[in-house]
């Protein structure tokens, strides 16, 4: 166990387990409030995080157990009657790592007391025993004074001096006590629990809490730490206080604490918990996990509301089913596989290979024998008979309550049986409770309702709908992470479902018009306001783009926008495209990239300004009057489809995938990427892969003909590089065949599909066919120069010039005899011209 350090001074509550005796006095300095166990930590495998998709598996998503997060279960127990808050980030001598961090104790009696008592306060702690201690304290107000040197006696095992000092700060007159009022109760508190009254414990404890309540300060929040330090009372068996290693390794300790003792427990925790208290819900889970171990004790608990509540939370959210060949049982915790529920355990409602564990079966079964009209928070129990499969007691409960989660019961319900039209209006009903939360449902999880709502629309053909259902929820699921490491990188929950719905199944006018009616940019940050703020960074820690982010986070709406640019770019709309990217002025759009020293410097931007070079370059290559500005119209936008495709052009998701920006060939959509295999090979046609992709009872016809028609051209990952090929092939057309210019574009058409030798030697063969022999010929797609368009348009008449010249050095005779030839004409044309204009003037 680790053993956070706290000042006896300044007792905190947080950071430690329940300790493996109180009597020990190398531990009792430390006032650690509750419980803790080691939690399930979120899986983070070498490599991507690739984000969940309801997609992937809809009939599992639909069949799913709804369940909350055993952790907002846990603080929601019980409601608080008062607004004391738990605080468990700060000790004495730091927070948050910093000795002089503000929120600090150190650094808020600093600011509480004149120099000379901050420097009695300070030889006070200093001093080895309450005597000496409290002769140093002259100059304090008396109970900062008694109460300091009650901690010191606490700390040199003299327990009755302390007991005394401390009484003598309650002792006070209000007004005076009031500063170490608090403190001195919950000492008290502790000292009675060490010496084993456990009554006089509790009415100090309590007194700690009622001090709190009624205005005298607290800034350690120690009244809510009272209720863990209390529960430990409660704790306690034939051969003693059970502590955190009994519980978390199974052993019968507890097996002989009385079960209203063990039900108080439970309840003080709740409390603790209620109030922000994460040590709490740590306790809470010990609690809840060695219970269902044991059938009878978890049998004797449930007649208590709390407890009861407590159980069925935590069999939901941290007991898993059994996974035919796993033999993991309940402590197979894998987010990603395939038949894990939204808790990360398996999840017997999501598919028959996987069994009910008997640890749910054996609570349902005892909840049901106590009669159902004892059961507290129907809607709970309801999921968990759903999940064990008992279809009957679930609709009775569910339709009990009238919650967002017995309405999502109800949807299951109805799915199970056929009857989509009526899980549709209990979606519904359920989804009608937010954003105003009835408190049946935690925050992520209206967002999974939400998600789940899309699925089902999207399997009865209504995909502008779904679309509307994916967003709310890819929405709130982004504004409730905002900030973080998912935020940052486009992780944001249901958003690779929404890109799915908006790149490969609207039409881009569906798109369009539900972007203009629903999906807003976010406002831009001042470029004034973001420069300000990358003053008052450290030099060098912060570049403009992070910046602005912190000043105006990107949302899945701009995500959405850019989404949609890029689809209508694809299609040749490129001016109905600009408005859609972000404005050039954006630096929340600088894409930032390291170089070889690790630095972070700028790469693509301006995207707009790019894609309107782009689409003014195929204007020209395709309606040009001269072939050589055709030419060089296609080649600029060849240029650009290479250099920034994946930003103007670039597909969401397969092929290309611009939320990885490329460096990924899967891991978000549908389908197997990119790479097949011998044993599973790519279908050769768009039809054929719309039926690999999207297989199942749960997708309509039409969404595979859209996610046909939908496909990348050519079906090819970094399709755009083929694109900025052929427009380089386009280019070469407009061009004479012999000149460098028609080398140089093939050369670089080559060299932009260059990994692709199939489509590299199409070009080249070309070059070796018509073109002239160049000086980069060697190494053709490698070292290519720029093409010579200037040079491109007089090489018509200088190789007419030069033909011709060729041909008077091979017929000197035959070309002396036609200059003459020429001449004699010329002399003749002449004489007979004026001879006519003579005849004229006569006649006149």
């Amino acid at each position: 166990m680790t053993n956070m350090k706290f000042s006896a001074a300044a007792p905190r509550a947080t950071g430690q387990r329940s300790l493996p005796r109180l009597g020990r006095m190398t531990k009792i300095a430390c006032a650690a409030s509750s419980l803790l166990v080691l939690g399930a930590a979120t899986v983070v495998a070498c490599g991507p995080d690739f984000p969940l998709q309801l997609l992937d598996d809809r009939a599992g998503t639909l069949s799913n157990t709804p369940a909350n997060s055993f952790a907002w279960e846990a603080a929601h127990l019980v409601t608080p009657a008062d607004k004391l808050q738990a605080d468990e980030r700060s000790g004495y001598e730091q927070a948050a790592g910093q000795p002089d961090d503000p929120r600090s104790l150190r650094m808020i009696e600093k600011g509480q007391l004149e120099g000379a008592q901050w420097a009695a306060l300070q030889a006070m702690r200093a001093a080895s025993d309450g005597e000496s201690a409290y002769a140093a304290g002259a100059a304090l107000p008396p109970a900062i004074r008694l109460y300091t040197a009650g901690a010191q006696d606490f700390r040199a095992n003299a327990l009755a001096a302390a007991r005394q000092r401390f009484e003598a700060v309650l002792a006070l007159p209000p007004q005076q006590a009031s500063e170490r009022a608090v403190w001195a109760a919950f000492m008290l508190g502790r000292l009675h629990a060490i010496e084993e009254r456990r009554a006089e414990a509790i009415a100090s404890f309590t007194k700690a809490r009622a001090l709190a309540v009624s205005g005298a300060p607290d800034p350690l929040g120690l009244a809510v730490a009272s209720y863990g330090e209390q529960a430990r009372l409660m704790l306690s068996g034939q051969s003693g206080p059970c502590n955190w290693s009994d519980f978390n390794e199974g052993r019968d300790c507890g097996e002989t604490i009385p079960p209203a003792d063990f039900k108080q427990a439970i309840r003080l925790y709740a409390e603790q918990a209620a109030r922000g208290s994460y040590n709490a819900q740590d306790s809470l889970t010990a609690l809840a996990a060695w219970s269902l171990r044991h059938a009878d004790i978890s049998a004797a608990l449930i007649d208590d509301p709390v407890a009861q509540r407590l159980l069925v939370a935590y069999a939901l959210a941290r007991v898993g089913d059994i996974a035919e060949g796993s033999g993991n049982g309940d402590s197979y915790y894998d987010p990603f596989a395939p038949n894990s529920g939204s808790s990360g355990y398996p999840d017997a409602a999501r598919s028959a290979k996987v069994k009910p564990n008997s640890i749910l079966v054996t609570l349902v079964d005892a909840l049901k024998r106590r009669g159902l009209e004892k059961i507290e928070g129907a809607d709970r129990v309801a999921a968990l008979a759903y999940r064990t499969g008992r279809y009957d007691l679930a609709a009775t409960l569910a339709n009990r309550q009238e919650t967002a989660l017995s309405w999502w019961v109800r949807a299951k319900l109805a799915l199970r049986k056929g009857d989509t039209a009526a899980a549709v209006q209990a979606y519904a009903r359920a989804a009608q409770g937010f954003p105003r939360n009835d408190a049946s449902l935690d925050p992520s999880n209206a967002n999974l309702l939400m998600g789940e709502q899309g699925v089902l629309t999207l399997s009865r053909g209504q995909y502008v709908e779904a679309l509307a259902q994916f967003h709310r929820a890819a929405s709130e699921s982004e504004r409730q992470s905002r900030g973080t490491y998912y935020n940052y990188f486009g992780g944001a929950g249901y958003a690779s479902d929404l890109s799915y719905v908006a790149e490969r199944v609207l039409t881009t006018d569906e798109l369009k018009t539900y972007v203009d009616a629903h999906a807003p940019a976010s406002p831009m940050p001042a470029p004034e306001a973001v420069a300000k703020a990358v003053q008052k960074e450290v030099p060098g820690q912060s570049s403009p783009h992070w910046v602005a982010v912190g000043l105006s986070p990107v949302t899945v709406e701009d995500n959405l926008r850019q989404l949609l640019a890029r689809r209508l770019v694809r299609e040749g709309r490129v001016e109905e495209a600009l408005p859609y990217f972000p404005d050039d002025r954006d630096e929340r759009f600088a894409q930032i990239i390291s170089d070889a020293e690790g630095r972070e410097i700028l790469a693509t931007w301006r995207l707009r300004a790019k894609a309107r070079e782009y689409g003014q370059a195929l204007e020209r290559g395709q309606h040009a009057w001269r072939a050589n500005s055709r030419a060089q119209g296609w080649y600029e936008a060849a240029v650009i489809a290479r250099r920034q495709g994946m930003e103007i052009m670039g597909y969401e998701q397969g092929p290309d995938f611009t939320v990885f920006s490329g460096s990924l060939p899967g891991g978000v959509g549908r389908g197997m990427g990119m790479y097949a295999s011998q044993d599973r090979p790519r279908p050769d046609n768009p039809q054929a892969r719309a039926q690999a992709d999207l297989p199942g009872p749960l997708v309509t016809d039409e969404e595979r003909q859209r996610y046909a028609s939908s496909e990348a051209k050519p079906y090819k990952r970094f399709h755009y590089r083929y694109i900025a090929a052929d427009y380089a092939m386009k280019s070469a057309d407009a061009l004479p065949a012999r000149s460098q210019a028609f080398a140089a574009v093939l050369c670089q058409g080559v060299n932009f599909v260059y990994d692709d030798q199939p489509s590299a030697q199409q070009l080249y063969r070309r070059y070796v066919k018509e073109g002239a022999a160049v000086p980069f010929s060697a190494n053709f797609g490698q070292n290519c120069v720029e093409p010579d368009f200037a040079a491109a348009a007089r090489f018509p008449y200088v190789q007419a010039w030069r033909s011709t010249r060729r041909w008077v050095a091979q017929h000197r005779a035959l070309s002396a005899a036609l200059l003459l030839a020429a001449v004699a004409g010329a002399g003749f044309g002449v004489a007979q011209w004026r001879r006519r204009r003579r005849a004229a003037k006569t006649v006149a």
